[in-house]
């Protein structure tokens, strides 16, 4: 199954969303060890989840005391109109090379096949509604030298297409394996990918993104389509 390409912390942060939903705010979370010997995963592992949870503001930490459940005020939108809360969640750092997938991503760089790419992959959700996992890759010496949340920031994508020049392009595919449980889709869904090119004023290219969009969630807006003009291959 896809469990094996899952990275070990997501099942941590998926055992603790199943575990804790349904109770009150301000309950405190089973402690590490215990996730860590009823999942039979190393503490540090656990700690790594539990860190990616408190930075999405479903849980929080309080001194020595312990890890308890974050109120979810924002999870009540006012009456009437749903507001849009997108949130993305990191799910992985690495730098890949020598794989079909990233042979275009490559080409595009002018890289030859066995130079490395930084990849960031990203769940962005809706509130609980999973709408697009984006593959983001980049030169490793654009992401060299920073910490998750820089990096986070860094790729503030809808700031990077207003500021350099998008080109993207849509396709058909199936969604791969490791990403239909993350959206939430059968596997070998038909869904839409959108290839994307950003360039810097000197027209380098600086990000090559990937994004798979959910088949029924994704509303079209400018943040699925860019506002530059769709590339033609």
């Amino acid at each position: 199954g896809d469990c094996v390409s899952q990275p070990k912390y997501i099942q941590v942060m998926d055992f603790l969303q199943e575990d804790i939903q349904g109770k009150p705010p301000q309950t405190p979370i089973l402690s590490e060890r215990e996730i860590s010997q009823r999942l039979d995963i190393s503490r540090m592992t656990v700690r790594k989840a539990i860190e990616q949870l408190c930075r999405q503001g479903v849980l929080y930490r309080d001194g020595n005391r312990g890890t308890f459940i974050a109120p979810h005020a924002e999870r009540t939108p006012p009456m009437g109109e749903k507001p849009s809360q997108e949130r993305q969640r990191v799910l992985f750092l690495d730098s890949v090379y020598e794989s079909a997938n990233v042979r275009s991503v490559q080409k595009a760089f002018h890289l030859e096949d066995h130079q490395r790419l930084f990849r960031m992959v990203r769940l962005v959700l809706d509130g609980d509604t999973p709408l697009r996992v984006e593959e983001i890759y980049t030169l490793p010496e654009t992401a060299m030298d920073k910490g998750l949340n820089e990096l986070e920031s860094f790729f503030q994508l809808d700031q990077l297409r207003s500021s350099g020049q998008s080109r993207w392009d849509l396709h058909a595919a199936l969604i791969p394996p490791k990403y239909s449980r993350l959206l939430e889709v059968r596997q070998g869904t038909p869904v839409i990918c959108r290839r994307e090119q950003i360039r810097s004023s000197d027209g380098s290219l600086f990000l090559y993104i990937n994004t798979w969009l959910h088949p029924d969630n994704v509303r079209i807006t400018s943040s699925t389509m860019p506002f530059a003009a769709p590339v033609h291959p």
